[in-house]
């Protein structure tokens, strides 16, 4: 099992935040999975998507302060992925996401360490788009 961290400190409010932060969102702020069926759950959402030439389940849980997520059927991609994306309002708004993974291979201790990067890569791009939207949101406010 490997794991990414990703934590930025944000100028957005932590209400603006959890508020842009769904099981949608954060699949199409990745950027890279396309959604096929999406289906609310009592704590969450199952949501089926495709990521090139695999398809995915992904299971949902609303937490207090953000989300968690599994991949429950990993397209023959991951053994296991877990995900958490929280939001902190202490003195400052942080947000902070989390994944650990192992590849489904035999060769998922070499896998693991070179597939860091990526999964890297997908959480500082959820993040940056999650931020991007806020201050897209702001600037449309201001400008009524």
């Amino acid at each position: 099992m490997h794991e990414v961290e990703v934590s930025y400190v944000v100028e957005p409010s932590y209400e603006d935040v959890v508020e842009r932060l769904t099981p949608r969102s954060i699949l199409e702020y990745a950027d890279v999975y396309e959604i096929r069926e999406y289906e609310p759950t009592a704590d969450g959402a199952d949501v089926t998507v495709s990521l090139k030439d695999a398809e995915m389940v992904v299971s949902f849980s609303e937490l207090e302060n953000g989300y968690e997520y599994r991949f429950v059927d990993g397209g023959e991609m991951f053994e296991e992925r877990y995900s958490r994306i929280l939001v902190e309002n202490e003195d400052e708004t942080r947000i902070s996401a989390i994944t650990r993974y192992t590849f489904d291979s035999i060769w998922s201790f070499v896998l693991d360490r070179v597939g860091a990067g990526t999964v890297r890569q997908e959480l500082e791009l959820i993040l940056t788009n999650l931020l991007e939207d806020i201050k897209g949101s702001a600037a449309d406010d201001a400008s009524r």
